[in-house]
């Protein structure tokens, strides 16, 4: 199955992205890489899934991800990783 993670470079998104590759699926990951959260691509993420670096606000790209999706596990979160509830 074609399964679309978003905020699948997080902590938890990162690891259900590996058990479903290890389960063969086909695994796209859509993460904005939050740059108090990622200073760079992390190392960790799974090399057989395909990787969308976008926010999920950006509704065509979220969009055409989805299109092509048939389940969607949805992980992505606004993080409070140094920042006030002001900020966010």
């Amino acid at each position: 199955m074609k399964i679309l993670v978003t905020g699948g470079a997080g902590f938890i998104g990162s690891h259900l992205v590996d058990a479903l590759a290890e389960q063969g699926h086909e695994v796209v990951i859509y993460d904005n890489f939050e740059p108090q959260v990622h200073k760079t691509e992390p190392e960790y993420l799974n090399r057989n899934a395909e990787l969308i670096r976008a926010d999920i606000r950006d509704k065509n790209t979220l969009k055409n991800a989805v299109i092509d999706s048939e389940i969607i596990f949805h992980q992505a979160a606004m993080v409070g990783v140094g920042q006030s509830m002001y900020q966010v």
